[in-house]
């Protein structure tokens, strides 16, 4: 605004006023205005649009959406996880660099500072042509080699290049019979080791090789470990990400790509090494000496099985014929000794034919004389009865005669006499030897257990029996006990009392067999504190608690035990407990279910220590 000067003042300048308001105006980042101005465009340029979503899930073919077809890589472009430059596609990085697949990264390294000198534009000359806007060739070409080499000397990004190359994944079937096994195969083990990533790589060989380094060439080969990249099969670059769980997702999709090349690269290389191996001359030749020996180890184990049959069916027969041979001659000499006893017994019958006729005519002996003569004739053997008659026979008949045959008679009841007397006194001294052991035990009580014993000796060895108290001290020896014939004896007559030895027995095994375990040790601590014979005579004849009117509960009778016996087998274990020893004690008379179960459990105790 021009303010004009005032009334008086027209000498002055002017002075301009101006008026000016400031007002300020604040926002929040809060409410449905600041979402709808500023919040909503950034998240639908993210979102698929609502419509967009309509249109994909009423589409028939179920195609993605756009967004996704943009991220998504296209069929049949070529591309991969390696991005080369607008310059760079359909060149050959390689030829660039002017080196082999095969180099190094240190040759890659020494070429490329050589090609840099030749072609870098400070070295070129100056360029007459007419220059046009943008980079010359030779510029382009400089730039070309730079990024080769920034690939080529980066080995993930080689292999990445390297596995987009064309590549031949033939694999033969079968050998070639104009070149040979080695000229088919080793071509393509020599192709195929580039995607090693274990060097050095084996070589086929020849036939010469060692059969150690052939193996190894095939452990090697099927157990291939592969470089070969297959990122050029990615579905989604991973650039187009917009977020980090979406570019996640996008490696997931890629991993499964990945993954099925990986799994048919590695079903490749193994056929490969498989179908070389079945027709390899060498293992072929190995496999077949390996069967050869196989066979001839299998024939040889026949044949030694065979002739260690044959040798012990040799040795069988052998046995066999030596065993009749030696049966052959034990009956040959069994019959010769049968007739050589025969002949001897005829001969001495003979001979004591002819002494006693000798005796008879030439001798004359009283009738008790000659009843000795009998018995002293059949004492002989032939031999002696020779001697006899030629020494009676060369004497004239008489009182010469007489006298001969009386001295021998007479020699004959001497010697008689003698051998009856040895015996006598070894009987005696065995009587003698018995009665010291006798009076060494004398003072020993019998227990109860060496009564048990002799009660089943009277029944096992009944009256009548040949050598029946020896038998019966044998048993009580044998059972740990050592008593003489005489005490056995002895004992037997002091428990009997004039009854039977067969009802005395049979009453001791009773009481000793069939009596619970507290009577067993109520009599036990009686027998040790009588010590006395008497105390198992009562126990043999029965004398118990019983007899003193105290309770006979634990008292089982022979009768008792059977019933037990056979309840136990007609009442079987898959009743119910308590059922089935109502029913067992139903059946036992005289016994409550608790006597009959602690019955059982003595028995069943019992049975186990004897098996033990």
């Amino acid at each position: 605004m021009l303010a004009l000067p005032a009334p008086g003042d027209a000498d002055k300048d002017p002075v301009v006023l101006c008026g000016i308001c400031l007002r300020s105006r604040r926002l929040e980042p809060a409410g449905r205005a600041f979402h709808a101005e500023h919040e909503k465009p950034k998240l639908e340029g993210k979102r698929r649009p609502a419509q967009a979503r309509k249109e994909a899930d009423s589409d028939e073919e179920a195609t993605p959406s756009d967004s996704w077809r943009k991220k998504q890589k296209k069929e049949g472009t070529g591309r991969s996880a390696l991005k080369l430059s607008a310059l760079l596609t359909g060149e050959d990085l390689y030829k660039l660099l002017e080196v082999s697949e095969t180099s190094s990264t240190e040759q890659i390294k020494k070429q490329y500072r050589k090609m840099a000198l030749q072609h870098h534009p400070d070295k070129q000359g100056a360029d007459t042509e007419e220059k046009t806007p943008g980079l010359s060739e030779k510029d382009q070409h400089f730039i070309k080699i730079q990024e080769a080499y920034e690939i080529l000397s980066d080995q993930t990004k080689r292999r990445q290049y390297d596995s987009t190359l064309d590549f031949d994944d033939d694999i033969p079937d079968e050998v070639d019979e104009h070149l040979g096994f080695y000229e088919t195969f080793g071509p393509v083990f020599r192709r195929n080791a580039r995607w090693s990533t274990r060097f050095p790589v084996p070589e086929v060989g020849d036939d010469q090789t060692d059969m150690s380094k052939v193996h190894k060439f095939y452990n090697f080969w099927l157990s291939f470990d592969s470089w070969r990249d297959f990122s050029m099969h990615d579905e989604y670059n991973l650039d187009d990400a917009e977020f980090r769980e979406e570019r996640r997702w996008m490696e997931r999709q890629n991993q499964k790509v990945r993954k099925k090349y990986v799994e048919a690269e590695r079903k490749r290389i193994m056929r490969l090494a498989e179908t070389a191996e079945k027709y390899d001359p060498r293992i072929r030749a190995e496999r077949e000496e390996r069967e050869r020996k196989k066979r001839e180890e299998k024939e040889k184990r026949a044949r030694a099985k065979q002739e260690e049959a044959e040798a012990k069916q040799r040795q069988e027969e052998e046995k066999r014929k030596k065993a009749e041979q030696e049966a052959a001659e034990q009956a040959e000499k069994e019959r010769l000794q049968r007739e050589q006893r025969k002949q001897d017994k005829q001969v001495a019958k003979t001979l004591r034919q002819r002494f006693k006729r000798s005796v008879q005519e030439k001798c004359n002996l009283e009738p008790l004389e000659l009843e000795d003569l009998q018995e002293f004739c059949l004492a002989l053997e032939a031999e002696r009865l020779q001697e006899l008659c030629e020494s009676l026979e060369g004497k004239p008949a008489g009182k010469q005669s007489d006298a001969f045959v009386r001295e021998e008679l007479a020699e004959a009841k001497r010697r008689r006499a003698e051998e009856q007397a040895r015996e006598e006194r070894q009987r005696q001294e065995a009587r003698k030897r018995e009665q010291k052991v006798a009076d060494v035990k004398e003072s020993v009580p019998w227990s109860t257990e060496e009564l048990g014993l002799l009660a089943k000796g009277l029944q096992k060895f009944p009256g009548g029996m040949g050598g029946r108290w020896s038998l019966i001290t044998k048993f009580l020896t044998d059972n740990g006990h050592e008593r003489t014939e005489k005490e056995v004896v002895d004992k037997t007559k002091e428990l009997s009392e004039g009854q039977s030895l067969r009802s005395m027995g049979s009453k001791m095994a009773q009481e000793n067999t069939f009596q619970a375990p507290k009577a067993k040790a109520k009599a036990k601590v009686q027998q040790q504190e009588v010590a006395q014979p008497e105390a198992a005579k009562s126990a043999v004849n029965g004398t118990s608690d019983k007899a003193e009117g105290k309770d006979d509960s634990s008292e089982w009778t022979p009768d008792q035990q059977q019933a037990l016996e056979k309840a136990l087998q007609r009442h079987p274990a898959s009743l119910d407990k308590n059922e089935r020893w109502k029913l067992i004690a139903a059946d036992v008379a005289g016994k409550t279910k608790s006597q009959c179960v602690e019955r059982f459990k003595f028995l069943r105790e019992q049975l186990s220590k004897a098996k033990g």
